[in-house]
């Protein structure tokens, strides 16, 4: 019997990661860049046609400047841009393309290879067995036993004494077992290259789908793939969008953007004046607001909701569903009128889009119709300069814990709201497995403030407090109003909780300070912190935060130990540290004074119950490999990634289900003071000591 062999490697293979030409990408790309050419040439022929009409004046002129300078000359701007990133894009998914094309050819060549060498050790071990006498009854893909049956003697060896039959056998066995031997191992080294073959080829179809991934997220990011996210789904919208935001007209037919609406005559009976221009920078007394609206007649509501959903959506003390109804609306004007938004603000619209719809396909997935966690947008401003926003991760008005998450350096809302949705969606996921009752809890991402840039741009301001001091009043009303909005409904009041990453620490344990004493959060805890402002937080009794036990604030705190930025950006200027054992290659760690009576706990991973450790500054880690000094996490070493310990500890500490194994983990941190010793070569170092009591 002859063993079957398959004679084409593709038949073992599944899918492909082999689709289309790397030519036929290119050439896309060439047609980005003639896009970009023409724009720039577009843009010099109307500045040319700008400067030889300078000297002519009319009013049909001066109409024609306006529109080339606010119109044709930032619309040339933009095609080029996005035609250009565009570019970029498609060159580096070419490259990707090219790359996995040739291992899949390599890879099936291997496959085909492996197989041709199984055929040939078949067609031997077929011969061996032929002359010993033995059946084959081997499957190709199991290959043959690496010892050689034992020879069988035919029926002319049948006047053979013993002694003689086992001296003929032997003389096959010696003659054959060899050349059996090597065969049955080449057939199962192919055998081990076909499954290796079978892996990569399953991994090159994982990598095109990233690469294919990465191409429509960088497509997505250029202007042309923000108007195109945030403009309605249709093509005719779609044409509208870009003509009116390019050229500020499609075939004749501009459209006017009309100014956010920020004053109401029934203003007057919810904030006391008609105007609710200064609701963001200065909201009202939350309690007021709460109580003035609950007075209103349902009427009047629906009408401010409808009129000044700017004011509305913004304003702590208001029931969440009221604000996210508000912001929605805000969420359909912005998207009706792109061509008034910078790129920061599509990019911040474009990224709420796509959550908002995210929630639509589970709700229309779902058996009950509500999607899981539920979405709420819980206040958005497009006014300045940076947009600020605040998404909520579940029923913000019946949750019985709400956790109110501060986002750190580099995390400007239009940078870090989709970081933040992946990190919310795993804390309210993590939270609900913790409590066992899905709805008992919410999050919400708090990216309500102008935060640091990065100091590689050159912005030290993350070394500085001034962005926590500006940000925190905004961040203290939000909290007054988590409670105020919950104070007069059903579902009474909520635990309030507080988690806050890197320079968050910084901006959240500023607006500790501002709140009520009659309103302290339930918790705080500090992920990474970048320091405290020693100035207006001197001790923890300066925060308004419960105690969790008699003579013990609900105060937490963990620094991973592969974060060596954190410490970095609490030691240059000082700030206080709330994590005793946090280092930095650069020991600026020993300039940081040592707040006492937090409760600090580990995120290095616990291998007993199966939790990751985070190796790195990030709340969600990216990339195969942490960054240099820990400035980014590995791909699923995040402190708020799934299964790490930093997160199940975070889970428990704001459902109040702190099981007493972890409770005995804590480490109550003993304060330190800094002291500069001098020495003899006038070197001044500084180190920590024991704080003297005053």
């Amino acid at each position: 019997m002859t063993i079957y062999v398959p004679v084409d490697g593709a038949t073992l293979l599944e899918g492909t990661p082999v689709v289309g030409s790397v030519d036929e990408i290119n050439a896309i790309g060439r047609f980005a860049q003639d896009v970009a050419s023409d724009a720039m040439q577009y843009a010099a022929d109307v500045q040319n046609a700008q400067f030889t009409l300078g000297s002519e004046k009319s009013t049909a002129l001066a109409t024609l400047s306006t529109k080339i300078n606010e119109f044709l000359l930032p619309g040339a701007n933009t095609v080029f841009r996005a035609a250009s990133d565009a570019k970029s894009a498609f060159d580096a998914y070419a490259s990707e393309v090219d790359r996995i094309h040739d291992s899949a050819d390599r890879t099936r060549q291997g496959l085909d290879d492996a197989l041709s060498e199984i055929h040939q050790c078949t067609v031997q071990i077929e011969s061996i067995a032929a002359v010993i006498r033995v059946e084959t009854p081997y499957e190709w893909s199991v290959g043959a036993p690496g010892v050689m049956p034992q020879p069988q003697l035919g029926s002319q060896a049948r006047d053979l004494d013993v002694d003689q039959r086992e001296l003929a056998v032997q003389h096959l066995h010696s003659m054959h077992e060899h050349e059996w031997m090597r065969a049955a191992s080449i057939w199962q080294a192919a055998l081990v290259s076909i499954q290796d073959a079978r892996t990569a080829w399953a991994s090159l179809i994982e990598e095109r789908r990233s690469a294919e991934g990465r191409l429509i997220d960088a497509l997505d990011q250029t202007a042309i793939g923000q108007l195109l996210n945030v403009s309605s789904d249709s093509a005719e919208a779609r044409r509208f969008t870009i003509a009116v935001t390019i050229s500020g007209e499609l075939w004749g037919v501009s459209e006017d953007v009309p100014e956010t609406r920020k004053s109401h005559p029934l203003l007057t009976k919810l904030l006391g004046t008609e105007s609710g221009e200064r609701t963001w920078d200065h909201p009202p007394d939350p309690e007021t607001v709460a109580a003035t609206w609950a007075a209103l007649e349902p009427v009047e509501r629906e009408r401010l909701i409808d009129e000044v959903p700017w004011v509305v959506g913004n304003l702590p003390g208001l029931p969440y569903g009221v604000r996210d109804a508000a912001n929605r609306k805000m969420v359909e004007f912005y998207q009706q009128h792109p061509q008034a938004m910078t790129p920061e603000q599509l990019q911040l619209l474009a990224d709420i889009r796509d959550i908002l719809k995210r929630e639509e396909r589970e709700m229309a997935g779902a058996p009950d119709g509500v999607a899981v966690p539920p979405i709420q947008v819980v206040s958005l401003d497009m006014t300045g300069e940076v947009p600020r926003a605040a998404v909520g991760y579940g029923d913000l008005d019946t949750a019985s814990h709400t956790t109110w998450q501060v986002a750190g350096m580099n995390s400007d809302a239009h940078l870090a709201l989709e970081g933040w949705d992946e990190a919310s969606r795993n804390l309210n996921s993590a939270q609900d497995q913790v409590s066992g009752l899905s709805g008992s809890n919410a999050a919400v991402a708090w990216l309500g403030y102008d935060t640091p840039n990065s100091p590689e741009t050159g912005d030290l301001g993350v070394l500085a407090v001034d962005a926590a001091r500006a940000g925190a009043p905004r961040f203290a009303a939000e909290l007054e109003g988590a409670q105020a909005a919950r104070s007069l409904g059903e579902s009474g009041i909520p635990a309030v909780n507080v988690l806050a990453h890197s320079y968050g620490t910084t901006l959240a344990t500023f607006a500790l300070t501002l709140i009520s004493e009659d309103h302290p959060v339930d918790s705080l805890t500090m992920l990474g912190s970048a320091g405290l402002d020693t100035e207006k937080v001197p001790t923890y009794e300066a925060l308004r935060v419960k105690e969790i036990r008699a003579g013990q604030q609900a105060i937490f705190t963990t620094h991973a130990s592969g974060d060596q930025l954190a410490p970095i950006g609490a030691g240059l200027p000082g700030r206080g540290q709330p994590n005793p054992n946090a280092r930095d290659p650069l020991h600026l760690y020993l300039q940081s004074p040592v707040y006492g009576g937090g409760l600090s706990f580990s995120s290095e991973g616990d291998p007993s119950q199966n939790l990751k450790g985070t190796d790195g500054h990030s709340t969600v880690g990216e990339g195969d490999v942490r960054g240099l000094i820990g400035m980014s996490a590995s791909e699923g070493h995040g402190y708020l990634d799934l299964q790490t310990q930093s997160l199940d500890t975070v889970a428990k500490i704001t459902t109040g289900l702190i099981d007493p194994g972890l409770w005995q983990s804590f480490t109550r941190t003993e304060e330190m003071c800094v002291e500069a010793i001098s020495g003899i070569d006038g070197t001044v170092t500084p180190i920590r000591v024991t704080c003297e009591a005053e």
